[in-house]
């Protein structure tokens, strides 16, 4: 009797999961953890100073009790009102999906450039063994790292204003859509499917919502304005990225099997190109994955310095005590900062160990 091959046998009873599998559902359980230790932090630094002075949640129970209202009012959405003198009276979550848009737009474009630019410049600066190259990459890494991004996006803003003003008869630094004397000149007055003066409609998406009206000279300019931050953004992040990016292809360049196949004759472009970039692309992804705070912390920045009507003005607004409603805006926006970063990192975690080759062996 021939014996069947223990592969190509039926499982017995519920299929079992695979090592990938496995790793999916033990990552994924793993984030309300992490989500859970954020929110506690959270209570520890805003909360807490303020309970102990006041007397307050002095036991255990107290503490408890405290910590697991702030978790409901996070998930629930009661983060208060805004006294926002263009926004009155607005609920914060609401405040919240209305500019959140503008800035998922305007981070999608920043992203692709930033991406562009990134993955080449490290790729062959980490390759490349020249010294001059070498040190080039080091310095402007550390100057970009040190560099503030306000005084970057003020220097710009600083140099393009009378040629915008000329050019286009509005203002850089009014926000990412033209301002309310662009409107007032050429529409006559703000068109209807723009709320607030800065909210487009139907779908928040600047961009998006020119061309489904067809406003193509407030395309135009939208469109301009948003390459003008992304473009700011791109090249400050850069700089970040490539200070961690650079060592990983330096390393992975140095691996006996590179060693190996340049001995044998093989091109260092198809080297570069073919074999260093799928090994070291994972890494790249958990690269970017770990230095996402420093990519929003340089969005927000510049959309504060362009007065762009995104989550970086509210978050401007909140640090400064502008928007009112105490800790609440505060603590919404933490809330919501750490939920994008955890599940980007799972997310990341997830696709680098699909896309590691040695996973695949």
């Amino acid at each position: 009797m021939p014996v069947v091959p223990r592969r190509l046998t039926r499982p017995r009873g519920s299929p079992r999961l695979t090592r990938f599998g496995r790793f999916v559902l033990r990552r994924l359980l793993l984030v309300p953890a992490q989500l859970l230790f954020v929110l506690l932090l959270l209570y520890l630094a805003l909360y807490e100073p303020t309970n102990l002075q006041s007397g307050q949640n002095a036991n255990l129970a107290g503490f408890a009790a405290g910590f697991a209202q702030m978790v409901v009012n996070d998930f629930t959405g009661n983060w208060g009102s805004s006294s926002f003198q263009q926004y009155p009276g607005v609920p914060w979550v609401q405040l919240y999906a209305y500019l959140l848009p503008n800035s998922v737009e305007l981070g999608a474009i920043a992203l692709s450039i930033s991406a562009a630019i990134a993955y080449p410049v490290s790729m062959i600066v980490g390759w490349s063994r020249r010294r001059t190259v070498d040190l080039s990459a080091r310095f402007v890494s550390l100057f970009g790292t040190f560099l503030p991004v306000m005084v970057v996006a003020s220097l710009v803003i600083s140099l393009l204003f009378f040629w915008f003003v000329a050019v286009f008869h509005d203002l850089p630094d009014g926000g990412v859509i033209p301002s309310l004397f662009w409107f007032i000149t050429y529409y006559g007055s703000i068109p209807s499917w723009i709320l607030f003066g800065s909210i487009t409609q139907p779908t928040g998406l600047p961009l998006v919502d020119g061309v489904v009206h067809q406003a193509w000279a407030y395309e135009q300019i939208t469109l301009l304005k948003t390459l003008l931050q992304a473009s700011i953004i791109a090249v400050v992040y850069v700089t970040i990225f490539l200070r961690h990016a650079r060592a990983v292809v330096v390393a992975a360049s140095q691996e006996p099997h590179l060693v190996a196949a340049r001995a044998r004759g093989i091109r260092e472009r198809t080297l570069l190109w073919k074999h260093t970039s799928r090994r070291v692309r994972p890494t790249f992804m958990l690269v970017f994955a770990l230095t996402l705070p420093a990519y929003l912390g340089t969005q927000f920045a510049v959309e504060a310095a362009f007065l762009d009507r995104g989550i970086g003005f509210l978050v401007l607004m909140t640090l400064t005590g502008q928007g009112g409603g105490g800790l609440a805006p505060l603590q919404a926006m933490m809330f919501m900062v750490a939920i994008l970063i955890l599940v980007w990192l799972f997310v990341v975690d997830v696709l680098s160990h699909r896309m590691d080759p040695r996973e695949a062996i």
